[in-house]
């Protein structure tokens, strides 16, 4: 019940907030934004949810302090769900509406850690150009999984907090988002930093092809998936995977289209503890994989890949942020 009293009162905050709007003049406060060794003279402008600040010589939007609040909200739940997925997987059913089977519990906890590594990226971050594809991914899963879910009201225990605890998340968490997703409509600012080089958005487009492609076959076509899968799974799991899956794919897509590594690195971490969790749970659950199947080959063959490229790709990252 902690968990709804954190969410529940991160909307009260947002709610009280005044709607954005771009004409609004300065006001004389000052704020500071301290990144690394710098630290950055900020004016906010009297509208408290557009927090902005000079950069480059530009006036670029920072993260607030309610966003933040959210980033923790969300982040709160979904190290909640992580740690008993992952670590805890026989009693997952403390975190979720469902008990799984360990391998099913240990995905789940490795999508649910990687969430937590998303908001942790978020609240760390100083501009909104950092976190601009993270509240889309935000929005993306837990829609997603608010919609799956009305196609399966019938496996819920509505005598179980978890179940309203679900329900509610997967409704005020995409709402907000939407919310400041249309805030941010109108802003085009990139950070500067270093550029991407052409191989990697060429490796993040073809990551978001392949796994935009899987999220779309697992939410249209689940039992042609159930089939398929590498380990047994049932239509309302594959629905369900769909929603993170999709994510995953839509916001490497995006990371395609952007410039420069400070605007990549809080999806491009997240993403990396996702496919290094489900490659680790893998191992550990080896058994339940048939080595004569295409999709076991797949399966590792995809997330050694994954976890590698991604894994190099952080560093680089980090090592681009720690030197701005």
């Amino acid at each position: 019940m902690e968990l709804i009293k954190v969410n529940y009162s991160a909307l009260l905050i947002f709610l009280n907030r005044e709607a954005y709007n771009p004409s609004n003049i300065w006001n004389s406060s000052i704020k500071y934004a301290v990144r690394g060794s710098f630290v950055q003279q900020c004016a906010c402008m009297s509208d408290k949810h557009a927090a902005l600040c000079k950069h480059g010589g530009r006036t670029v939007a920072v993260v607030t302090r309610g966003q933040r609040i959210y980033f923790g909200a969300v982040g709160l739940l979904a190290l909640w769900v992580g740690i008993w997925g992952y670590f805890i997987p026989d009693q997952v059913d403390k975190a979720i509406p469902w008990l799984v089977p360990p391998l099913h519990a240990r995905f789940l906890g490795a999508m649910y850690l990687s969430g937590t590594a998303f908001m942790i990226g978020g609240i760390m971050s100083s501009y909104y150009a950092e976190v601009r594809v993270m509240v889309r991914v935000i929005l993306i899963w837990t829609g997603m999984l608010f919609i799956v879910s009305l196609f399966y009201l019938g496996e819920f225990d509505y005598s179980r907090n978890q179940v309203w605890i679900w329900f509610g998340a997967y409704i005020i968490y995409p709402l907000i988002a939407l919310w400041l997703m249309w805030n941010d409509r109108t802003l085009r600012e990139r950070v500067s930093g270093p550029r991407l080089p052409a191989r990697v958005r060429g490796y993040l487009l073809a990551q978001g092809i392949a796994v935009t492609a899987l999220a779309l076959i697992l939410l249209l076509a689940p039992e042609f998936m159930v089939n398929v899968w590498p380990w047994n799974i049932t239509r309302l799991l594959a629905q369900i995977y769909s929603a993170p899956f999709l994510a995953y794919g839509l916001s490497s897509l995006m990371l395609s289209r952007i410039q420069t590594w400070p605007e990549a690195r809080v999806v491009m971490v997240a993403t990396f503890v996702f496919a290094f969790g489900v490659l680790l749970a893998s191992f550990i659950h080896r058994e339940l994989f048939s080595l004569t199947h295409v999709a076991t080959w797949l399966w590792f063959g995809g997330f050694l890949l994954a976890t590698v490229i991604l894994g190099l790709l952080c560093m680089r990252a980090i090592q681009v942020g720690s030197s701005a």
